[in-house]
């Protein structure tokens, strides 16, 4: 696949450092940053070469500013999405999602904004243009529960609950193994796993954006991020957190989705102290987890073993490779 490269922050580091060290069924021709310059080469451009510009001198500006334009340059087949969200307006990842889309490019994001505030739309355009949109990477990183999901066939999700931001988990579980929380923050950063405002972690927007999402993808439901029920880690107090730690409790940051019998859809974040006998307990450090239950009755739980950078550019080319093989979209 003839692919674009949008952002280079640690995931789209992440993502280059991938290419360069494993085989993969993708050929570089652009990468565009916000901060590192924007190169094209339709003949093609080396991952190293451009994840050396990126931490060194810059890419310069080969590329036009104006992404339709990029795309008739260079022709790819996909576009890989790792700009930073923007929870309020999605942009500008949104509207290079819907050019792509309506150029028949497929897209591949890591971006949850763009699917909280506009799935049905891309979904649309997509399907108008022939074009899938894949976002494997937005939630657990390269935990492939929506691939997983969209193959319970005869059955709905109708309850989800799960840990689903690294940074406060390692900043809550920090706290509890009798440190602070800035040196809980520090971990996480030094992890390359914290956003790039880590309010939008500790205060629980990153997890609420997440939850809107799996709604509106797996309930048919059309949340904002402003309609999860939030509360941030910080409405536990240190003293609190290790006095749970001492009677083997572990806190962690807890989005939950409901889908009612009327159709409603009520979803939340806020800590939550795991006990020993919760299908989450085992999570450790940043790692994630989910649990889904369905209209048939049965649960399902996935827990994560590895997490961070590395696995979400994982996440990334899995879709890619779910695109080559005509898979479906989810």
């Amino acid at each position: 696949m003839r692919a674009v490269l949008a952002g280079a922050g640690s995931l789209g580091r992440g993502f280059l450092k991938r290419l360069r060290d494993r085989p993969a069924p993708v050929d570089l021709v652009g990468v565009l940053t916000a901060h590192h310059g924007r190169m094209i080469a339709p003949e093609g451009l080396e991952p190293s070469l451009a994840l050396n510009l990126v931490e060194s001198e810059g890419l310069g500006s080969s590329a036009p500013d104006d992404f339709k334009q990029v795309i008739e340059a260079v022709s790819p087949d996909v576009i890989i999405e790792c700009i930073p969200q923007n929870i309020r307006t999605g942009e500008p990842a949104l509207g290079i999602l819907r050019s792509a889309l309506d150029a028949g490019v497929h897209v591949v994001t890591a971006n949850k904004a763009p699917i909280v505030l506009g799935y049905r739309d891309l979904l649309h355009r997509g399907a108008k243009s022939r074009a899938q949109f894949r976002f494997e990477a937005t939630v657990l990183d390269g935990l492939p529960i929506f691939t997983v999901a969209a193959n319970l066939f005869d059955a709905q999700i109708v309850r989800v609950r799960g840990v689903l931001n690294a940074t406060s988990s390692v900043v809550l579980e920090t706290i509890q193994d009798g440190s602070t929380r800035s040196r809980g923050l520090a971990r996480a950063q030094a992890q390359g796993i914290a956003e790039a405002d880590s309010v939008l972690d500790l205060d629980g927007w990153d997890a609420a954006s997440k939850a809107a999402l799996l709604a509106n993808v797996w309930m048919g439901g059309a949340l904002r991020v402003v309609d999860v029920a939030r509360k941030g880690s910080d409405e536990i107090k240190d003293d609190h957190l290790r006095a749970a730690a001492e009677e083997g409790l572990r806190y962690r940051l807890v989005a939950e989705i409901q889908k009612n019998d009327d159709g409603n859809i009520r979803a939340s974040v806020e800590p939550v102290a795991l006990t020993p006998d919760d299908s989450l307990y085992p999570l450790r450090g940043g790692r994630g987890g989910i649990t889904i239950e369905t209209s048939l009755g049965h649960t399902h739980t996935w827990l994560q073993e590895s997490h961070g950078v590395d696995d979400a550019a994982f996440g990334l080319l899995h879709d890619c490779r779910a695109i080559l093989a005509g898979l479906s979209q989810v």
